[in-house]
């Protein structure tokens, strides 16, 4: 048992000094492992995030990524690994000099998150104000700051976009919305029809019900068509 124990304290202290970039093994094989795994980590965010890559030079991207491995990624997984990075370096203000980078981060890696996934969908009704909907698990939404979406990143634009995947194409759509849109995908649930939250946001922000719910009608369907909007 001791001997069990010692061995998994070393093999313990092999990893940490890998993952946690330890200096002191120049020129010994740990040293070459550490490059090693260094570069593997780079690999895997340069791949998940090509916009963000093409805004960071290397000597900020290997600073940001030695401080990320310090931190010990909690995920098995590799293709989760860029959402904790992305979420570290945000949470560690790495990059609060250029925050755009912070939501180039999220653009590029939803797309991941949402085609790694597998759907279930019950067979749906036509369109109706009437149902309680939800927003599937296939869909995002996402307030942005700067105007990422017209690829004017370092532009400051509050923006509003709706993120889903075609099932048609397997392509992942970014759609911008108008923020009453926004504010009712946000607010949707499984106790109230769609009419209701439409009527209770219209009031809140004193809209006229009837004309928001006609001008409404056709993005609505086109979001439910795409299976953004679906009847739990």
């Amino acid at each position: 048992m001791a001997k069990y124990s010692l061995e998994k304290n070393i093999e313990k202290r092999f990893f940490d000094n890998l993952l946690n970039q330890e200096e002191g093994f120049e020129n010994t094989a740990i040293n070459v492992y550490q490059k090693l795994v260094l570069i593997r980590y780079i690999e895997v965010i340069k791949n998940s995030f090509p916009l963000f890559i093409d805004e960071i030079s290397q000597n900020k991207l290997e600073k940001s990524v030695k401080a990320f491995m310090k931190n010990s990624p909690k995920t098995p997984f590799v293709w989760q690994i860029p959402n904790e990075y992305r979420k570290f370096v945000k949470k560690a203000k790495l990059f609060d000099d250029k925050k755009y980078l912070y939501e180039l981060m999220y653009y590029d890696w939803i797309e991941i998150e949402i085609y790694m996934k597998e759907y279930k969908f019950k067979k749906q009704k036509k369109f109706s104000y009437k149902e309680k909907y939800i927003l599937s698990k296939s869909a995002r939404i996402k307030r942005f700051k700067f105007d990422i979406i017209n690829k004017e990143y370092k532009t400051k634009r509050e923006n509003f976009v709706a993120i889903y995947q075609n099932f048609k194409t397997i392509d992942v759509v970014y759609r911008e919305i108008n923020q009453l849109i926004f504010l009712i995908l946000k607010r949707i649930n499984k106790k109230q029809s769609l009419s209701d939250v439409l009527k209770e946001i219209c009031k809140e922000n004193e809209l006229d019900f009837k004309e928001a719910k006609t001008l409404l009608e056709e993005p609505f369907e086109e979001l439910f068509l795409n299976k953004v909007l679906i009847v739990n």
